[in-house]
């Protein structure tokens, strides 16, 4: 439960801050162990103990070390910039559409949903219903919005130049210079067995002989557990989370919300096999529904010819008769999504917060990182066997183009992670000089409470 509330934190405190009512009662999730009140009053908004101590709670599981006095003083002071970028948004009545609100209180919902397992835990979870909760939260949704908005309105003009990145480098005190780890620039080739239509006739035969028998009467749930090839879902009876629009393979979600509660499916074909499907209830958007899938497996042969064909691709590479990027496109399987794999990219890793492909040595995957030890750059590792995270076999190959041992961080070698930072500063310096113009034009006022931070006396009117 404990690493449930960790996972969740986020959606609690977007729950608890939804409305001055709800700060005050936030019901089952965040029992109030203080007496709500305005704390700042900055233009037309307020800042609630209750946010305070919401964002704080957040804040002290990041940071977890820190002075709790010196945590609260900073969540403090971003409460009264969000709060002061909110009352300029709204006298610039910067757009944000009713879509756009939609979209995002859907793809929160969406992660939130599959971490803590069906709509039914999330809604036990938070003491009310999905549609009640959205109802709440789109005030808040739409003000956050607002916020982001602000922001990139007011740095949508900050550019810097290579003259500032270099001034930037300079600045920094020699012996303050970051050292680098060891970073690479690693790829990896692969090739999925296709299935042959012996396989495919195969396993819808046996699918078939499997419907034919719930029709008969016999138990679906026991039958699914029989012989479902889906791990998730096999020992729930074929049970699913409940599910919305958007969030199942398109050919599973259009016979979903094509069925009649209680009815029984024909057989249909997403990339995972092939499906016969059970809805049990509809309510609105969302669909309660179990499933049995069966999944053609490959041959002896489908195996061998992948091994071929990857083999093929590793003789051109090691006698240089083709360049990796080429050899991708010609003889990997088009990306797949079991293994994050994209062949549009070359089969590069990339580093997920800047996109670049040249990463730490020690982010990559446990498996690769054990190959990719081993060798120099321009090396490729010879084909191996492995599985994809459905359990289907492929073979794969990892190529290490570049590697940059440890080093103190320099413009050579480092520009773009030192332009990125030097671009963040820049960005920042240009919001501070507008909040330094705006808070001094605009109404804000300490309630009830002195709080005793260096950061937020200049905040405090005289």
């Amino acid at each position: 439960m404990q690493h449930l509330k960790g996972i969740l934190v986020g959606l609690c405190i977007l729950i608890a801050s939804t409305s001055q009512a709800q700060l005050k009662t936030s019901g089952p999730l965040l029992p109030p162990k203080y007496v709500d009140g305005v704390l700042v009053v900055v233009g037309n908004k307020v800042i609630l103990r209750s946010e305070l101590e919401e964002n704080k709670m957040q804040m002290e599981m990041d940071m977890r070390g820190r002075n709790p006095d010196d945590i609260e003083c900073m969540v403090l002071e971003q409460l009264i910039v969000n709060k002061l970028l909110l009352h300029q948004a709204e006298i610039d009545s910067l757009p944000v559409s009713d879509e756009e609100i939609e979209y995002t209180i859907d793809n929160r919902l969406r992660y939130y949903r599959s971490k803590i397992g069906s709509t039914e835990q999330l809604e036990k979870y938070l003491g009310k219903s999905i549609a009640v909760w959205k109802e709440e939260i789109r005030p808040l949704m739409r003000e956050e919005l607002m916020i982001n908005a602000m922001r990139n309105n007011i740095l949508r003009d900050v550019k810097i130049s290579p003259q500032e990145v270099k001034a930037f480098y300079d600045s920094i005190p020699m012996d303050s210079l970051p050292v680098i780890p060891t970073e690479v620039e690693v790829a990896q080739l692969i090739v999925i067995p296709p299935v042959s239509l012996e396989s495919k006739e195969f396993a819808r035969e046996q699918l078939e002989s499997v419907r034919r028998r719930i029709v008969r009467g016999e138990s679906f749930e026991k039958l699914a557990r029989a012989y479902s090839m889906d791990p998730g879902s096999k020992a729930q009876g074929g049970l699913l989370p409940e599910f919305g629009r958007g969030e199942m393979a398109s050919e599973f979600e259009r016979m979903a919300f094509k069925l009649k509660p209680d009815s029984l499916s024909q057989i249909f074909e997403t990339e995972f096999g092939y499906h016969i499907l059970r809805v049990s209830k509809r309510r609105g958007e969302r669909v309660v529904a179990s499933h049995i899938l069966i999944r053609a497996e490959n041959t002896n042969d489908d195996i061998t010819r992948a091994l071929y064909k990857i083999d093929s691709a590793y003789n051109l590479l090691v006698e240089n008769k083709m360049q990796w990027c080429d050899a991708v496109k010609k003889y990997a399987t088009a990306g797949d999504k079991f293994m994050a794999y994209d062949k549009g990219s070359c089969g590069y890793f990339t580093d997920m917060r800047s996109g670049m492909q040249t990463l730490q040595f020690e982010s990559l995957p446990p498996d690769v990182r054990k190959i990719a030890e081993k060798m120099k750059p321009g090396e490729v590792s010879q084909p191996a066997l492995i599985s994809t995270e459905d359990g289907r076999p492929a073979y794969r190959m990892i190529y290490v183009n570049s590697v940059t041992p440890p080093h103190t961080a320099n413009l050579i070698q480092d520009y773009s992670k030192i332009q990125m930072q030097a671009d963040s500063k820049k960005k920042y310096e240009t919001l501070q000089k507008w909040i330094k113009v705006h808070r001094n034009v605009n109404y804000i006022r300490f309630k009830g409470r002195t709080f005793d931070c260096e950061n937020l006396k200049s905040w405090e009117h005289e």
